[in-house]
């Protein structure tokens, strides 16, 4: 009933009133001719503005019961704002700008209502305005404004929101004024002239309020309130945006404070840069950690709770097998106060049945009780199939599988899947099992029962005859009577200078990859960095290499890191220990070194349409970098655009991250050195629109914002989005990036007369 309620608002309302309706619902009392007709009278009469603030509907936007809200808007010089609830204290903020104007100081001089696309109209300035004010509703995409004289004017937009906008032309000069308009579907447009009334005039701007601004429009200062404040100017106080949830973006607690408010979070919770409460992680804060030193802490939603590795209540045993006390190639044992390491391939139990046979079909045969270490022996086989088995084979209905290759004698202990297939699923039921090569060319399996019953590991029959276990790239064959593993195509190495080394320089890590036989016929028994809890993995896809992986994050497992101003260069030593097989022996272990270096100096561009997308790149050289640019929605930067093309108003403002990936941060940072658009994809462009130049932001755009740059691994800049002028639909962004040694140069941006210091913000 939401004329019934308008027509008593407007009856009981003084003339001149500025009426909101809050509603969630379409007018149920619409079709009421006569109802309307009174409305109507009253607008006329009264001369009040109506504005809806539309929160959800029981009918779409072209019903009448909806149109009746348009139609009221129109008469009264009002609009139709159709918002989420979440978001109206942005309406009530920005509308409180006109509302705090004295009162009988504004000229209507246009109204128009529109359904399209392009449109252009023109109005009448006759008189000496403080200020014109051009409001919004709809999907408006772009606003031009040009004055008398044809002259493009930029107006100061006091909101862009996806349901309206509020823009100011201040000091507007007398004569013919003309509005192009680009928007889509229903918009409309309203445009003020305010004048300055003596309920704010004064002759002394000391008269004005502390919490107060004076401004001088013609010859005339008007006191005016300022932001978070609300009076008239000589008396001013404070709003409370706390009083009301939609009066704040507070996700949790609201602190008010004089002309504004904070956000506050819960205990047990911090704030983040972008005004976001995310959970302490007390467990890993030395200043918050309570537990003790042998105790577990677990994390809870706001705070952390303390459990025994081992044992119950305070009396926490030490869980030395934690820390990696053990060679790869042995297990370690934790005890009571202390622990010991053993070898598996010396303490098993062995498994001879021959209906493990993926030969043998049905059975109801069932390993759920089987735990610990076993080995597979007799007619059966002596290895887990690596092939998925069908069900009702090996004497059980769900037949265990090993789902991988079995690992080489120098790899250690390795943990795999056990599968077992069922209703077409070849792991449809898992479990997982630790595997060893032992030297006499048998496998072990540690082994933790079965998921179900009646379900068994199964043998594969083939796998008995076979007294090497080799890879791909070896074959089996006797050396001085001894069966073996050697390289198949007799690349078989005595020295450390003959091994077939590939090295890759990736983003994140440096890969080393050495042939595991050849290593083999060096008598080399492991391999390791200087931190030995950085050890190689067996890349099973290709061939048998060794693959030694050191990330360049942080400088762990022993990598070194410099620099020489054009690279960034990273090393490493990998140690392999050998097995003696001689009476003497000189060398108890060989070291490899290598390195890859990355160039400091990148380009990156994009295209915007006009939004842009993510971006990988690449650099010439040993090594690769990645940086990804990406457009968010606001300035909180958390909400990313995820659509490849993301079309946006030139009312909008664009927020761009350029974010770097696969340096050490505590080295490094990212300085955008030139950001600049060019209407076409080419980076020479001879058409270019400098957003960032030489580090410092363009002092003639006043939109432009540059929030981080030469800090950290990522920079941020914002402007207001924009169109070339000649005829091109897209703007393609390009940014030339610096990588800079923080530890030894100086990276922020500032120069020797502080001619750009003012335009970055904190």
């Amino acid at each position: 009933m939401v004329i019934t309620g308008l027509k008593v608002a407007l009856e009981e309302s003084p003339n001149n009133s500025f009426i909101l309706v809050l509603t969630d619902a379409s007018a149920k009392d619409y079709n009421d001719e006569i109802l309307k007709g009174d409305v109507y009278s009253l607008i006329n009469r009264t001369q009040s503005k109506v504005f809806f603030l539309i929160t959800g509907l029981c009918a779409g936007r072209t019903d009448p019961k909806y149109l009746i809200y348009r139609d009221i808007a129109s008469l009264s010089f009002g609009h139709v704002f159709d918002v989420h609830l979440s978001k109206l204290n942005k309406v009530f903020y920005y509308l409180d700008f006109t509302l705090s104007r004295p009162i009988n100081s504004s000229r209507r001089l246009l109204s128009r209502d529109y359904d399209g696309e392009d449109n252009s109209v023109s109005f009448s300035v006759a008189d000496n305005y403080t200020a014109l004010i051009l409001t919004t509703d709809g999907e408006m995409r772009s606003l031009v404004v040009t004055d008398p004289y044809g002259t493009k004017i930029s107006p100061k937009p006091k909101m862009s929101e996806p349901w309206g906008s509020m823009y100011v032309v201040e000091n507007p000069v007398i004569g013919a004024w003309t509005l192009f308009l680009h928007g889509h579907g229903h918009y409309a447009i309203r445009v003020e002239g305010f004048k300055v009334r003596n309920i704010s005039y004064t002759e002394q701007c000391y008269e004005c309020h502390p919490d107060a601004i004076c401004e001088e429009y013609f010859g005339i200062k008007e006191c005016s309130c300022n932001e978070g404040f609300i009076g008239d100017g000589f008396a001013c106080s404070d709003i409370n945006e706390c009083a009301y949830p939609w009066s704040n973006n507070c996700p949790d607690i609201c602190v008010n404070t004089l002309g504004s408010y904070i956000c506050e979070c819960p205990t047990g919770y911090t704030k983040t840069m972008d005004n976001h409460c995310v959970d302490i992680d007390e467990c890993s804060d030395p200043a918050l950690y309570r537990c003790q030193s042998l105790a577990n802490c677990s994390k809870n939603k706001g705070d952390s709770s303390c459990s025994c590795k081992l044992g119950e209540g305070i009396h926490c045993d030490k869980e030395e097998c934690a820390s990696s006390l053990c060679d790869q190639d042995l297990e370690c044992l934790n005890e009571r106060g202390s622990y010991r390491c053993s070898d598996p391939c010396s303490s098993y139990t062995t498994l001879d049945e021959p209906w493990r046979s993926t030969h043998i079909s049905h059975g109801d045969n069932c390993d759920s009780k089987k735990t610990g270490w076993y080995r597979f022996a007799g007619s059966g086989g002596i290895r887990l199939p690596e092939n998925c088995v069908p069900e009702n084979k090996c004497g059980t209905e769900a037949s265990m599988w090993l789902n991988g290759s079995h690992p080489l004698p120098n790899e250690g202990i390795v943990t795999y899947t056990a599968c077992a297939q069922w209703d077409g699923n070849c792991c449809y039921w898992s479990s997982m099992v630790q595997v060893k090569a032992c030297l006499d060319g048998y496998h072990v399996y540690k082994l933790h029962g079965t998921p179900k019953c009646p379900a068994a590991y199964c043998t594969d029959p083939t796998s008995g005859n076979n007294p090497c276990s080799c890879a791909e790239d070896e074959e089996c064959k006797k050396v001085n009577g001894v069966d073996g593993c050697y390289c198949n195509d007799g690349r078989d190495v005595h020295r450390l200078e003959d091994l077939d080394l590939q090295l890759q320089c990736n983003t994140h890590n440096m890969e080393a990859s050495l042939r595991s036989c050849q290593l083999k016929s060096l008598n080399v028994k492991n391999i390791h960095f200087s931190d030995d809890h950085c050890i190689g993995v067996t890349d099973r896809e290709k061939t048998s290499m060794i693959s030694i992986m050191s990330p360049l994050e942080g400088e762990r497992c022993g990598a070194r890191q410099y620099n020489n101003r054009t690279h960034a260069i990273y090393w490493n030593t990998v140690y392999m220990e050998l097995e003696p097989n001689k009476i003497i022996v000189r060398n108890s272990e060989l070291q490899l070194n290598f390195s890859c270096a990355y160039p400091l100096d990148l380009i990156s561009k994009t295209s915007v349409k006009p939004v842009l997308s993510s971006l990988s790149f690449h650099i010439e050289g040993a090594g690769e970098f990645k940086a990804h640019m990406s457009v968010y929605k606001d300035q909180s930067y958390v909400s990313m655009y995820e659509d490849k093309e993301v079309v946006l108003s030139t009312s909008s403002t664009l927020y761009v991250e350029v974010s770097l990936q696969g340096l050490n941060s505590s080295h490094y940072v990212t300085v955008m050195k030139n950001c600049y658009a060019t209407p076409g994809t080419h980076i020479d462009d001879p058409i270019k629109y400098y957003i960032i130049k030489e580090r410092c932001p363009n002092k003639e755009d006043a939109s432009i914002k540059v929030l981080e740059n030469g800090v950290s691994l990522q920079g941020r800049f914002s402007l207001q989005i924009f169109r070339f002028v000649v005829e091109h639909n897209l703007v393609y962004l390009h940014c030339e990036i610096n990588l800079c040694d923080s530890m030894k140069q100086l990276c922020r941006p500032v120069s020797p007369i502080s001619r750009c210091k003012s335009y970055f913000t904190k």
